[in-house]
């Protein structure tokens, strides 16, 4: 291990704390070990999953090993999952979360986790037989960024092979996970049936992987650099101009969709295949101006007027409140009663209690629901005003509605007034002011 001991001392300094993934397996129990010889100061991590009897077991193995070395250890156990049921999205997330909060409590720079060679290779044939983005087949990084701090993984080099025979010749112990041996998971199929065929053929297929996995590395960092002098043309705030995207090449539109989905969806980015991001790309290119596509992970396509973007489903429970003195909605707008006349625009409301049935009430856009529109003719409906307003399809059903006890329409907050709304020089006597919710827009 010559090699990864040099790979480290490039980054991690004796009096600099750097932080350990210790699951107590042979690979992270093999990391560990480098990190002591080199004279390291580590702080280990371990998190109990909770998903398998022996979890505590491994946890008082690790606890006991680390005392006899003096090495701090910070712990943390999942004590439920959502559903009730074990997800690997779930357990990662609390796993890095664990991380960060880690690292800013002893000021460290570096993370390190066991990833080894047998590792990626499987990552690369999982995402290739799944389908992926350019990114996705390159697999995992030996270096990367990651939340302001910098990822190490320093075994990528080695096969799982060489991690057994480094332990056994420094007699490090270990602990093994039982479900490793069992072939349930893709992952697993492939490290038992297909990388002992790959072994015959080439042993050092490994590095072969990992030098497939950096060629594809720089070859995404040169299209990223491309992409990002063309972002100022196509793209404002995650929306993209799709008269501008038009313009480029299929295989630009591609490479700009796949850096575009990853900076939306980042460690999410595995549930996206390549049809996802043809449908993408489709979508921009349809003459049709309004469509709504569902994507991975509770997003959504949205394209209309022009732009294209994607964005997470927000969900906001129908609702129907009695407007007192001041009444806080749902995603947190205002809605107060004023003393005087301040403003003429859509975010003020002037009425008579003469021309109106009180109470009032405000409620959530329904079918049907008609407006006669301040200085027009006749009525026109709700859905119909809020389009020629140009509030996109998913905001439509988020817009507070202004109601008197008969269900006549009085207001569209922020979007459009009714006739009932009364001009500063008439009588009113009851003033409402619609304030959002710092940092929204409508």
């Amino acid at each position: 291990m010559k090699e990864e001991k040099e790979f480290l001392n490039q980054y991690i300094t004796k009096n600099e704390p750097c932080i350990l993934a210790l699951s107590g397996g042979p690979d992270s129990m093999c990391l560990l070990h480098l990190l002591m010889d080199i004279g390291a100061h580590v702080i280990c991590v371990h998190i109990n999953h909770g998903t398998r009897p022996s979890c505590d077991k491994e946890y008082e193995f690790i606890k006991k090993y680390l005392e006899k070395y003096k090495i701090p250890l910070e712990y943390a156990k999942i004590t439920s999952y959502k559903n009730n049921k074990f997800t690997e999205e779930e357990a990662r997330k609390f796993r890095y979360q664990k991380f960060q909060e880690v690292m800013e409590k002893y000021h460290a720079k570096y993370l390190l986790t066991a990833h080894h060679g047998d590792d990626l290779t499987e990552t690369i044939l999982m995402r290739i037989l799944r389908g992926s983005t350019l990114e996705g087949y390159a697999g995992i990084k030996r270096v990367s960024n990651w939340n302001q701090q910098i990822l190490l993984r320093p075994l990528l080099t080695r096969k799982k092979q060489e991690i057994y025979e480094y332990l056994e010749e420094h007699k490090i112990p270990y602990v093994e996970d039982e479900t490793n041996k069992l072939d349930n998971q893709m992952r697993n199929r492939i490290r038992h049936h297909i990388l002992p065929q790959l072994e015959k053929e080439t042993p050092a297929y490994h590095l072969k992987m990992l030098q497939f996995s950096e060629t594809l590395q720089e070859k995404n960092e040169l299209i990223h650099e491309v992409i990002e002098q063309l972002r100022t043309k196509i793209e404002i705030d995650h929306r993209i101009k799709c008269k501008e995207f038009q313009k480029l090449s299929v295989n630009m539109q591609t490479a700009y969709l796949e850096q575009y989905l990853k900076e939306i969806y980042q460690e999410e980015l595995g549930y996206l295949e390549k049809k996802h991001i043809e449908l993408f790309r489709k979508t921009i290119n349809n003459k049709r101006d309004s469509i709504a596509v569902d994507f991975p992970k509770n997003y959504i396509l949205m394209k209309q007027y022009g732009w294209c973007y994607l964005k997470r489903k927000e969900k906001m429970d129908t609702f129907y409140i009695k407007l007192e003195e001041e009444v806080t909605l749902p995603n947190g707008d205002m809605v107060k009663k004023i003393p005087e006349y301040t403003e003429k625009s859509n975010f003020e409301i002037h009425l008579s209690s003469k021309k109106i049935t009180l109470p009032l009430y405000l409620t959530t856009r329904k079918n049907g629901m008609k407006m006669a529109v301040k200085n027009l003719e006749g009525h026109k409906k709700v859905n119909d005003i809020l389009t020629d307003k140009k509030i996109p399809k998913e905001k439509r059903d988020q817009i507070p509605i202004l109601v008197d006890q008969n269900g006549t329409v009085l207001w569209i907050l922020g979007v459009s007034k009714s006739k009932y709304d009364v001009r500063n020089d008439e009588n009113y006597d009851i003033i409402y002011k619609y304030i959002k919710k710092k940092g929204t827009v409508i």
